[in-house]
């Protein structure tokens, strides 16, 4: 969940950043290894959260979440443009944190359907 949120957070700032004239100071963070770095570790993260909530819920859904929320991660590095790339990328971390939440909510109470 907190790779998320770091996520969702460096979408957005970048920009936001470089609206407000920090572009020396973003050109270190904004680089492409650090965004596919910052989604690599999402992944692993999340493959590890939800395969150890799965065995314990066996909810479908919250996996689904997962990787719905990974791929427009995935889907707004891969776009070109700033806002758009922001928009996905934003969209896809509050999914996954989401994913997260639900899956923290059905390990802890002991929903199982």
């Amino acid at each position: 969940m907190c790779t998320s949120v770091i996520c969702m957070v460096h979408c957005i700032a970048v920009p936001l950043f470089f609206l407000f004239g920090l572009d020396a100071a973003l050109r270190v963070v904004d680089q492409e290894w650090v965004e596919w770095g910052i989604i690599g570790f999402a992944l692993i993260i999340g493959i590890t959260s939800f395969l150890g909530g799965f065995r314990s819920h066996r909810q479908h859904f919250i996996p689904v979440l997962f990787v719905a929320g990974f791929l427009l991660l995935v889907n707004g590095e891969s776009v070109s443009n700033g806002w758009a790339s922001a928009s996905l990328s934003s969209a896809g971390a509050l999914v996954i944190i989401y994913a997260h939440v639900q899956n923290l909510r059905w390990k802890r109470h002991g929903l199982v359907s």
